[in-house]
């Protein structure tokens, strides 16, 4: 399949989700992503879940990695949605929807790539290389290429990797981990 394609179908396939079987999923999807985590992780990239795109709750994953004392980054967008920064997110950090309707923190302190430990990115599917495909506009592709390749890649999905996604191109970089409700992909 075709990655126009992927996000149309998968769209449409997140939406469909019942709210209390999506929350339920989400906390599945908790569960198997808190049991991939190193030892050692200190702080953890994540994003913040659009509910009105049917984005898997990210909130309990990142309660659970306070309660381990890991601390919690978010990526900030730039005006020009060409890239983002990255705050640190603190349990009383105020959310606000910037002007694409993506939740992001306010204020916080400054995340430099380099100390970020793992990474959770958003995706409407991947395939079973660990290609992934988002909302198209390459911003995680280019973060994801600027991180050490020590550094874990995960993506959250309601649903199983498809076989193959067919217009890979050269600056798409593929995740290590895709974490679904009931089952761990690595790749």
């Amino acid at each position: 399949m075709l990655k126009r394609e992927i996000r149309k179908e998968f769209n449409k396939k997140r939406l469909a989700l019942p709210p209390e079987l999506s929350a339920q999923l989400s906390l599945g999807i908790k569960k198997k992503f808190e049991s991939q985590l190193l030892p050692d992780t200190r702080l953890v990239h994540i994003y913040l879940p659009m509910a009105a795109r049917g984005e898997i709750d990210t909130w309990p994953i990142i309660h659970g990695l306070w309660s381990r004392q890991i601390r919690v980054a978010v990526p900030v967008i730039s005006a020009n949605l060409g890239s983002f920064g990255h705050l640190q997110l603190y349990s009383d950090s105020k959310i606000i929807l910037n002007e694409w309707q993506i939740p992001e923190p306010v204020a916080g302190d400054v995340v430099q790539p380099e100390d970020i430990d793992a990474v959770v990115v958003p995706l409407l599917a991947c395939d079973q290389q660990g290609h992934r495909v988002g909302y198209g506009k390459g911003m995680y592709d280019a973060f994801l290429a600027s991180l050490p390749p020590h550094v874990p890649r995960f993506g959250l999905s309601f649903f199983h990797p498809l076989a193959r996604i067919d217009d890979i191109a050269p600056w798409d970089v593929p995740l290590n981990y895709c974490i679904c409700p009931d089952r761990v992909f690595i790749f």
